[in-house]
């Protein structure tokens, strides 16, 4: 897959944490926010993390937009070494971000009603 762009992941913020109520500014922040850490890679390494800045990850892995995983390396004298890292879930961003939201028509109350003491 491509790498993950400012638009896309914009978008797909947008229509996550913006139904939440979080400002333009603030999702805009948040994309370059973890885009610093990931660059043109498809994954970063958790321990140069912060505990902030692991907990804001967290937050996205229950968004759907990171994913966690741990590799174990064989070093000298037969020891692993375990190494943790976070990675885009870029199929479900790429699916957030195109996805189109449905309108719901506001049906008036009013005609509920009537329609009830039709029956």
């Amino acid at each position: 897959m491509a790498v993950m762009t400012r638009e896309i992941l914009i978008s797909a913020l947008e229509k996550t944490y913006g139904k939440k109520g979080m400002a333009r500014k603030d999702v805009e922040e948040l994309c370059d926010f973890v885009l610093s850490f990931f660059g043109y890679e498809d994954y970063v390494l958790d321990n140069v993390l912060s505990a902030p800045e692991r907990d804001v990850f967290y937050n996205l892995e229950e968004f759907g937009f990171l994913e966690t995983f741990r590799e174990e390396v064989n070093i000298m004298k037969g020891r692993s070494w375990r190494v943790n890292q976070w990675k885009f879930k870029k199929d479900n961003i790429y699916r957030i971000a195109n996805s189109q939201e449905e309108e719901k028509r506001e049906e008036n109350i009013y005609d509920e009603i009537f329609r009830e003491l039709e029956n």
